[in-house]
């Protein structure tokens, strides 16, 4: 038909995706030094070389360890990094909320007041629902950046799935795509309640009519339940201890199955009185969640939206399809389409639990609140001028903003030290991300230059400039699969994996070298977005004492949001307070010159 669009078919471009390369040993090793060089002193840069160099001589542990990961990315079907990548994040043994998960509060001026809290469930709950069928029926559009197919795999993993705890090593389950016999499931008053969106035949059911069944319940419901999912906060072990004992019940084994088979978990908060507060009790309330599941969809008393998701399967990236998908349906003047006008089923949970299980429980609400004192969050947004303006300066917004970290961390605790930022790899088949250290000599070269205070305007901006470019073609190599730190990640794995194997007794000394330990310190954790209707995003500290940093570039506004331990409050004040100064003694140094 004429003029028809065809939409490309979702995972259409799978088979051409090029697989993830493994970067030639010369160019780790040059990397690498380069990485590191601005974090440690002479001394400990000489002591550094002398490690990388041995590692990497012809011969060498580096050889022979890069032999094997050849030998893995020939046996592998996907990326040679995925098993090794899987294993990270499930044997991690701490808990979920504050070690991996991230967390989103969207703005809901769009839509906000044009919904009662039960419909806003039983919109999201069919638009989720509809995003789910159209992935099953390869509908939703491949996505294709400056014309290069990126990897949709993780699509497949957003809906039906979980992570399940067991001691060492956690795993991850996927039920069928299948469009019939579909629910979610409602954590409301600590209260588990199943409810369908497609029957048996695979229709979905209205958004009224599921809005109707969370009405009903709201009203109805008087008594509260026993908050089964707090067991999702406790450390790993802990927590696959309790599953273990709540399975021994079939009743309760129904139940977990039910929440793992949910397309996704929609959790109330009744406890949230402002943006603020919704934002901390994402990430740090155990109360009416279920932190094992990929997707968590939360609203707040005021209409608000937030999710959490489990990153063990999906990153920032992939996970805002489904967010902008459900935004748009929300915003939407369509009326919906109608499968099926027979009402939907909602059904209560009843658990079965033991003397035993229930002080597992209260023990896991004495811990977690604990936790939660221990944690500080710092939210901020920088109003004076965003990217648009970034962009006049000649300069990219991403560099702009990590020279100003820079800058604010100098000040804060007068050093540099290393600062983690992920690039999507997304180009790759089963590609998820690499890490650019984002702390360089150009940017401390700046640094310096600023704190002396004796350069000019046309001194610093040329420094800025090269602190750009340097940024820049840090990310793009990364993006290329050229990065330092997945490589040398591997490369450990295998010795992990073979080191006895292939006659290597003692441990390369380089994995051990304080100049490469403090590159991979991740004391300042960050992650950058531009998706506009976000208004608040948090996740964890990744090291004892370090801090969590999302930032969202917008067009006129900085989103700044920083997580700590609650020891290190002031010093996360301090930071965002230095990095406003940072934003806007940068502007100055530009609006000199141009």
């Amino acid at each position: 038909m004429k003029g028809r669009i065809i939409i490309k078919k979702t995972f259409a471009y799978t088979n051409e995706l090029p697989s993830l390369p493994i970067p030639p040993l010369t160019n780790t090793k040059e990397k690498l030094l380069e990485w590191v060089e601005p974090l440690v002193n002479d001394q400990q840069l000489e002591e550094t070389t002398k490690a990388v160099n041995h590692f990497f001589k012809v011969d060498g542990d580096a050889e022979r360890l890069q032999k094997k990961l050849y030998e893995l990315d020939v046996k592998m079907e996907g990326s040679w990094l995925k098993p090794l990548w899987d294993d990270m994040y499930l044997k991690f043994r701490d808990p979920l909320p504050t070690g991996m998960h991230f967390n989103i509060l969207l703005d809901n001026k769009k839509h906000e007041n044009r919904y009662t809290r039960a419909e806003l469930a039983g919109k999201v709950s069919r638009l989720v629902t509809e995003f789910y069928h159209l992935i099953i029926d390869g509908e939703v559009a491949a996505v294709v950046k400056n014309g290069v197919p990126q990897d949709m795999s993780q699509y497949k993993k957003f809906f039906k799935s979980i992570r399940i705890p067991k001691v060492e090593r956690d795993e991850f389950r996927l039920a069928a795509f299948e469009k019939r016999n579909n629910h979610v499931i409602l954590l409301y008053k600590r209260n588990v309640y199943k409810v369908n969106v497609t029957n048996s035949e695979g229709e979905m059911y209205h958004s009224r009519e599921i809005a109707n069944a969370i009405e009903r319940t709201f009203q109805e419901e008087q008594s509260e339940g026993a908050n089964v999912g707090i067991f999702t906060t406790a450390k790993r072990d802990e927590a696959a201890k309790i599953y273990d004992q709540l399975t021994v019940s079939k009743v309760n084994a129904d139940h977990l199955q039910a929440i793992a088979d949910s397309l996704i978990v929609l959790s109330m908060d009744e406890e949230s009185s402002n943006s603020e507060e919704a934002i901390e009790n994402l990430m740090l309330n155990g109360t009416n969640k279920y932190f094992d599941k990929t997707i968590q969809v939360i609203l707040t008393n005021k209409g608000e939206l937030g999710y959490s998701i489990e990153h063990s399967s999906v990153d920032g990236t992939t996970i805002f399809a489904v967010i902008s998908y459900v935004n748009e349906g929300l915003e939407s003047e369509e009326p919906e389409t109608i499968y099926t006008a027979e009402p939907t089923l909602m059904e209560k949970q009843q658990w079965e639990l033991s003397a035993e299980i229930e002080k597992s429980l209260m023990r896991c609400e004495k811990d977690h609140a604990r936790v939660k004192k221990e944690f500080s969050i710092k939210t901020t947004t920088f109003n004076s001028f965003g990217s648009d303006e970034i962009k006049k300066m000649d300069i990219s917004p991403d560099a702009f903003f990590h020279m100003a970290l820079q800058i604010a961390q100098y000040r804060t605790f007068g050093v540099c030290r290393s600062v983690y930022e992920p690039v999507s790899v997304r180009a790759f088949y089963e590609g998820r991300t690499e890490c650019a250290r984002a702390t360089s000599m150009e940017k401390l070269n700046l640094v310096k230059a600023l704190e002396n205070g004796e350069e000019s305007h046309e001194v610093l901006y040329a420094l800025m400039q090269k602190a750009s470019a340097a940024h820049t073609d840090r990310i793009i190599r990364c993006r290329k699969g050229f990065g330092v730190e997945r490589h040398m990640y591997g490369l450990e794995q295998m010795y992990k994996l073979h080191g006895v194997d292939i006659g290597m007794t003692d441990t390369p000394a380089l994995f051990s070298d304080t100049g490469y330990l403090t590159m991979r310190h991740d004391f300042i954790s960050t992650s950058g977005m531009a998706y506009d209707n976000v208004k608040y995003r948090i996740f964890g500290p990744v090291v004892e004492g370090g801090f969590g940093l999302a930032y969202i570039l917008l067009d006129q506004t900085i989103s700044i949001n920083i997580s700590s331990s609650a020891d290190e409050a002031d010093h996360a004040q301090k930071l965002t307070n230095h990095l406003e100064d940072a934003f806007l003694e940068l502007r100055q140094i530009v609006n000199r010159i141009l």
